[in-house]
């Protein structure tokens, strides 16, 4: 499960401050990856506000690209897992685009995955799914903690998919097409 902290929302425009990741098996986590990235100017007032990263925190730490090739040598051919997926794999891919990498993996979006699976919540914003399957609390927006808290979601949802039938990542979007989902979002499986 990995997570990003970034500059802002385009991936074209905006760059990757922080990459957090981990592996977890049982429901525990049994290895990190944690990179801070500089993006080569001040970050905002706005950025820090939200994640809590200052550009004292990123001297000295190597650039976006280095950053997401070293995260990428860590993953290997592991599948990926992140909540809002989309957004995490555009910006991993945006810097794979640059720099001629390539970048196919399995990943699995905890964000719509909840929607699917806990249709009833009034959103599905990290948080909001930690707090309804009873996962400890986290320091929101740094992405280590992010990361850590979406895998666990995911360790968590996988039993609910289990007891609709489904046994392999390859019936999970065959499975949930279709169906009623919670949120407002027009993603699907």
């Amino acid at each position: 499960a990995f997570d990003l902290e970034t500059t802002g929302l385009d991936a074209r425009a905006d760059a990757i401050i922080e990459i957090g990741a981990v592996r977890i098996r049982d429901g525990k986590v049994v290895d990190k990856f944690a990179s801070f990235a500089q993006p080569g100017y001040p970050l905002s007032a706005k950025t820090v506000s939200l994640t809590g990263i200052t550009d004292e925190m990123l001297r000295g730490a190597p650039d976006p690209g280095t950053a997401v090739d070293a995260f990428l040598d860590w993953v290997g051919d592991m599948p990926l897992c992140a909540h809002n997926a989309a957004f995490d794999t555009g910006f991993i891919r945006e810097y794979c685009r640059r720099s001629g990498r390539t970048f196919d993996p399995l990943y699995f979006d905890t964000l719509i995955l909840a929607q699917y699976l806990c249709p009833k919540l009034q959103n599905h914003k990290l948080d909001t799914v930690a707090n309804a399957l009873g996962l400890p609390p986290f320091q929101h927006h740094r992405a280590y903690d992010d990361a850590e808290t979406c895998g666990l979601i995911l360790s968590t949802l996988i039993p609910m998919l289990q007891e609709q039938g489904i046994e392999r990542a390859a019936q999970i979007n065959r499975h949930l097409a279709g169906k009623k989902r919670g949120g407002r979002g027009r993603r699907s499986a």
